[in-house]
């Protein structure tokens, strides 16, 4: 597929180009700052703050009151200047649209950006903990680029800001098993669900595709008879597992049927054993085997591709493919620091340092973001509660901040926030843009990073991550281990360690629930949850994975934050829960009309939950209003 003159490659499709890759193959916690524009003297810096985070306590309740109740204030102090845009959303979306309108209208365009959250970046979020002197860094949510994913546009936009693709390819060490899906890495089996705990290490992806000696790696596992013998059958193409399915209608099945059910009854698997395959299924769609397709799973990186699509026998040789497009660059905050260079150009005055230096050590005056003199102003812990167009062509946007209820006038707004908000925020709205708004249901997870005192029992695996079916996480591994910029990631033995892990809290299928109603159990489920909650499940996982290496929870955990992103990823559509629409009439496509001087951003509007996606609405959005 083509996407802007560039191949399209995805996390989602890492593993289609396996057999062509394997066959050529110290910041202050606390800042002083003046007077900001907001009611407080000293700034708490939020990259540091630990427990609960994401959709945290006090970043949420004034919009469920709105969403839930339809409460909103009635009586708006009006406040600053005419500005002339205002962006609700400080997410990579949001902080796009404002650079690029900056770019276009000119340095002394006055823009506000306001966020409910109390930092910037939405998902790309920045856990920093601080050890001994030594800071270390962790990813909130937004991980990695998809690079080779990416349109002209996006790709232009994100060097333009100083993303160095080469550079970040170059420093990050290599076995990373988030950056390089090909490497070797960690299969844990729990006890609870497969009777003892304990970790086997190999190549699992290309285990699952066919390569090496896949059948000694399943019987590794020593799984029941039944589920060992299916699995290698399906890794090994042994058995015709569609038969009885006319060659014209397989495509169609492969569309049609949960991979679950064919792992069941063509594959003879048990419960337990389709577990097996199934963590990156849930890291990537937020639902289990049983809501997915055949067709998606395989794209996700599970076994059965050879089986069920089998190359045709006079197939030309395969393309050449740059091994490096399967190979995602990353910074050591994950997509934080794209959030972060953003903010660097839109107000240069609150990033200290040389803008040569890497943003990765550049520190952020959260008390120079919101400045009375400056062009561009970021407003955060301020919940957009109404978003309306004038009679006289300016825009009226109406906010809750620190209790006070506020409104400010525009020429302009982009809603860059969560899509299914637009309808609470904009009354005006027609009935079936509405509806369409509220179609995708975001993808609840959560991405919790653990700092160890000393890292010596998970470093003693030999691997840098692992993949987890059965488990809380369904993944886990060290944060990126990347060297850049003057940020050294620990390495020795007994050096700390952040412990990066990522769950999807929605239910598995148990009737005919789609996967937006499974995505709205899973989100109340995780809002229900208290962090003690998590952190029980946390620690349990930690040392069950590496408690027989001498993991500790009382004495090796320093620090434990907790990102919950109820309101996770943009809702992508589904072979098994969606229709198939024409073009441009998909519910994504008819929510984004603008509505007067009011267009819509984020990557909701893009049904598709990557960075590039979030820059794509960016441009589209700036393009509707100038």
């Amino acid at each position: 597929m083509k996407k802007g003159g560039k191949r399209e490659i995805s996390r989602r499709d890492f593993l289609d180009g396996v057999a062509l890759v394997a066959g050529g193959m110290a910041l202050s916690p606390l800042i002083s700052s003046a007077n900001s524009g907001q009611a407080f003297s000293h700034v708490v810096y939020p990259p540091s703050l630990t427990g609960m985070r994401g959709n945290h306590p006090g970043a949420y309740e004034v919009a469920h009151a709105l969403a839930r109740y339809g409460q909103r204030p009635t009586d708006f102090a009006p406040v600053d200047t005419l500005y002339d845009l205002v962006v609700v959303g400080a997410g990579i979306s949001g902080l796009t649209a404002a650079y690029l309108y900056k770019k276009r209208a000119g340095p002394d365009a006055k823009i506000l950006i306001l966020d409910n959250h109390d930092d910037f970046g939405g998902h790309a979020k920045r856990n920093e903990f601080s050890l001994d002197g030594r800071t270390l860094l962790g990813v909130g949510g937004s991980l990695n680029l998809e690079q080779g994913a990416m349109g002209d546009a996006a790709l232009a936009l994100l060097e333009e800001i100083g993303v160095d693709f080469v550079g970040l390819r170059r420093a990050i060490a290599p076995q990373y098993m988030i950056s390089d899906p090909l490497s070797e890495h960690g299969l844990y089996l729990n006890a609870d669900e497969f009777g003892a705990d304990r970790s086997i290490n190999g190549p699992w992806n290309l285990t699952w595709a066919g390569f090496g000696d896949f059948s000694a790696a399943v019987r590794s596992l020593e799984l029941a008879a039944a589920d060992e013998a299916g699995l290698i059958a399906l890794i090994g193409a042994q058995t015709d597992f569609l038969k009885g399915i006319p060659n014209e209608e397989r495509e169609q099945f492969l569309h049609e049927t949960a991979y679950a059910t064919f792992l069941s009854e063509r594959v003879g698997m048990s419960e337990s054993g389709i577990k097996i395959v199934e963590p990156w299924i849930k890291a990537l769609f937020g639902v289990s085997a049983k809501s997915v397709s055949i067709s998606e799973a395989l794209k996700a990186g599970a076994p059965g591709a050879t089986s069920v699509t089998p190359p045709a026998p006079d197939a030309n040789e395969a393309e050449e493919v740059d091994p490096d497009l399967y190979r995602y660059p990353i910074f050591p905050d994950g997509n934080a620091s794209v959030a972060r260079l953003l903010v660097s150009h839109l107000i240069p005055s609150a990033v200290s340092g040389d803008a040569a230096e890497s943003i990765v050590t550049r520190v952020v005056d959260y008390g120079g973001l919101d400045r009375e003199e400056a062009s561009v102003r970021l407003r955060l812990n301020s919940t957009a509660v109404n978003v309306t167009n004038r009679d006289d062509g300016l825009v009226d946007v109406a906010y809750v901040v620190d209790g006070k209820n506020r409104v400010v006038r525009c020429r302009s707004s982009i809603l860059a926030g969560y899509a299914g908000m637009v309808p609470s925020l904009c009354p005006e709205l027609p009935v079936e843009q509405r509806e369409n708004l509220a179609y995708g249901v975001k993808v609840p997870f959560i991405c919790t990073n653990v700092l160890l005192r000393s890292g010596t029992a998970v470093r003693k695996q030999a691997v840098s991550g692992y993949q987890c079916p059965g488990s809380f996480y369904s993944l886990v591994a060290s944060a990126p281990p990347l060297s850049l910029g003057g940020y050294e990631a620990p390495t020795g033995d007994d050096d700390p360690l952040v412990v990066w892990m990522i769950s999807a809290p929605a239910p598995e299928a148990t009737g005919g629930e789609s996967a937006r109603d499974l995505c709205r159990q899973g989100r109340h489920r995780l809002l229900s949850m208290s962090f003690d909650e998590i952190e029980a499940a946390t620690l349990s996982q930690l040392t069950g994975m590496f408690g027989s290496s001498g993991f500790d929870a009382k004495t090796d955990v320093e620090a434990i934050t907790v990102n919950r992103w109820a309101h996770g990823y943009a809702y992508e559509y589904m072979d098994l829960h969606d229709p198939k629409w024409s073009p441009g009439q998909a519910p994504h496509e008819l929510a984004r009309a603008p509505i007067g001087r009011i267009s819509i951003a984020n990557s909701d509007t893009e049904a598709h939950a990557y960075v590039q996606s979030a820059i794509d609405a960016a441009i589209r959005a700036v393009n509707e209003i100038l």
